[in-house]
């Protein structure tokens, strides 16, 4: 179980930069570590999922959503296909005419990526999904953005490792992309980011989320320090949508199920509560890899299947200064290996 004596020092700092006097920064690391003992033995090469969701109806899914469903006349096009041995190889192949065949995927990948304009471009939320078009199943893994990450190319060649919070500073959307993909040693074929006050605006647009919290919580926020929920049915704002979906990633208080749920519960209101004026408004606002009209489709999806990383988690942190520290989340190379299996795995 997570240590709520650190966890509540780090929901009384800003966006993950620790400061304090000499005696709090030795207790706060001593227990960081004593943490990361304790969930050393929680760590699994084995990766578990706990929950598939079936989802009967089809998505209308106008520009790029929320959550981006990659529409099927992509397969058609793609020039790659991701083979689960060996992530960044690339198969074409020729015809008898000297034409070039094009394989098609076996699926595709997707990254969704929440960010804050108010907050300097910081990044909080990274949804990686992939999709399966046969079998129309989606998977779905949520990114911390403490993780520590390589997130620029210093001028002397040298990689430059920080909290993917700050990735998209040093690129923009591309280099989120670019990132998570060195990160986890995958391609990603399709990203999308999206501003908080899109999301905001989005879910205002339909006078907010109803959700129901199986207990009284305390979570992280971002324009604000924390958000403090009553045990029941809440109405949440956009922001507080993003937070909770923060929390779940990180397993504090919700988890992988409470994901897949506020996913489907933004996807309902979009879908049914939203005129596509609105939604066309607020969707030419994202960045994105590709054109908006091409994503004009239909989709069916059998299940999405939401996948937890948070026994991978390892808590650290870094000395910047006598007075200042940086807390961060570290996974194991076998770990995200396991992770990547799975994710790219369709049974």
């Amino acid at each position: 179980m997570k240590d709520k004596r650190v966890r509540d020092k780090f929901y009384n700092t800003s966006d993950q930069e620790l400061k304090f006097t000499k005696e709090d920064r030795n207790e706060v690391f001593e227990q960081i570590h004593k943490l990361e003992k304790n969930n050393a033995n929680k760590k699994s090469l084995v990766f578990h999922s706990k929950r598939i969701a079936p989802v009967t109806a089809s998505l209308f899914v106008i520009g790029l959503c929320l959550f981006l469903f990659i529409p099927s006349n992509f397969f058609g096009n793609i020039n790659k296909a991701h083979i689960s041995s060996d992530f960044n190889k690339a198969s074409n192949s020729s015809d008898t005419s000297g034409g070039s065949v094009v394989e098609e995927a076996e699926y595709l990948t997707t990254l969704i990526t929440v960010k804050s304009k108010e907050m300097e471009n910081r990044i909080y939320l990274n949804l990686l999904l992939t999709y399966n078009k046969d079998k129309k199943i989606m998977k779905v893994v949520s990114l911390p953005h403490g993780t520590y990450a390589p997130v620029a190319e210093k001028d002397d060649g040298t990689t430059l490792y920080d909290n993917l919070l700050f990735a998209y500073r040093f690129g923009g959307a591309e280099n989120v992309r670019t990132t998570v993909s060195k990160l986890l040693e995958f391609p990603i074929d399709y990203y999308a980011v999206i501003d908080l006050e899109t999301i905001s605006a989005l879910v205002d647009s339909a006078n907010g989320l109803d959700y129901d919290l199986q207990e009284d919580i305390r979570i992280r926020g971002i324009t604000q320090v924390a958000f403090d929920f009553e045990k029941g049915t809440n109405r949440f704002t956009g922001e507080e949508v993003v937070a909770l979906m923060m929390a779940a990633t990180e397993g504090i208080s919700l988890d992988e199920v409470d994901l897949l749920n506020l996913m489907d519960d933004v996807m309902n209101i979009t879908e049914n509560e939203i005129p596509q004026t609105k939604l066309k408004e607020l969707f030419n606002q994202i960045e994105a890899n590709t054109s908006l009209e091409n994503l004009l489709d239909l989709i069916e999806i059998n299940s999405i299947e939401a996948l937890s990383i948070s026994d991978g988690m390892i808590a650290d942190a870094i000395i910047v200064s006598s007075t200042e520290g940086k807390h961060f989340y570290r996974f194991e190379k076998d770990f995200l290996n396991s992770v990547l299996e799975k994710l790219t795995t369709f049974n």
